[in-house]
């Protein structure tokens, strides 16, 4: 056993007894760690279960046991103090999208200290910004494609050329599976390359046209990534920016 001072963000906590709940934490040094924390009761409990609000970016020294599937977690502290992402609706619901989305995908995932450090530097800008908050969730996903080893290659681009998904390639011809998107599907591709989390303000869309975007993009990812075909946090985001 060897304590390790750890820094992570919450991607999920469940109850797992009366007295526990399982706090999942994507760390920078380990990656995703799943641990038991004390659910407690008064006043000091109800401070430590505000401060594991998925999203939270806390540090604390965990005491690893290489034999248990769950450690434990102690004594931590906030390392961010995020204003605006807990209080805002519209904030607070694609942060449970952010959250779910990347506990699924990180089920599988080695330790990345970029990726820790994108996903990081993106919440704050979500805490922070003032516009193109609708379409953060979309440019989000765009962006974290290059991280996924995914991002679709758009050279052979053309107004008459297929999508293949599963090789993530234009064609000039269908491919020989039902996962593609035919020329005039296809011709999205160069507009969603060039939006990203420095442009969302930019680009104007629908609720129709947000949603299908979020079901597009979460099929492809489903395609390479099986566990991200189940998530619940879409119809929240239907529901906050309207159907």
């Amino acid at each position: 056993m060897a304590i390790e001072k750890v820094i992570g963000i919450v991607t999920d906590v469940v109850r797992h007894s009366d007295r526990h709940n399982v706090v999942t934490l994507f760390t920078r040094d380990h990656g995703r760690v799943a641990l038991l924390s004390s659910t407690g009761s008064g006043k000091t409990a109800r401070l430590r279960n505000a401060a594991l609000m998925p999203l939270s970016v806390i540090s604390a020294d965990i005491n690893f046991n290489h034999t248990r599937d769950l450690q434990f977690l102690g004594k931590f502290a906030r390392e961010v103090l995020w204003k605006d992402l807990y209080f805002n609706p519209v904030k607070s619901a694609v942060g449970i999208f952010l959250a779910e989305f990347l506990n699924a995908y990180l089920r599988e995932s080695p330790p990345d200290r970029h990726v820790w450090e994108f996903v990081v530097r993106a919440v704050a800008q979500l805490d922070s910004c003032r516009k193109g908050i609708a379409n953060f969730h979309i440019a989000f996903l765009i962006d974290f494609l290059s991280f996924a080893g995914i991002r679709p290659d758009l050279t052979e681009w053309s107004d008459d050329s297929w999508f293949d998904m599963q090789g993530g390639t234009m064609s000039i011809f269908p491919p020989p599976h039902r996962n593609v998107l035919t020329p005039a599907q296809a011709r999205i591709l160069p507009l969603l390359s060039r939006l990203n989390l420095r442009t969302s303000g930019v680009y104007r869309f629908n609720a129709s046209e947000r949603r299908e975007l979020l079901r597009g993009l979460l099929n492809y990812y489903s395609l390479h990534f099986p566990g991200l075909a189940t998530l619940k946090s879409p119809a929240v985001l239907a529901e906050v920016f309207g159907n």
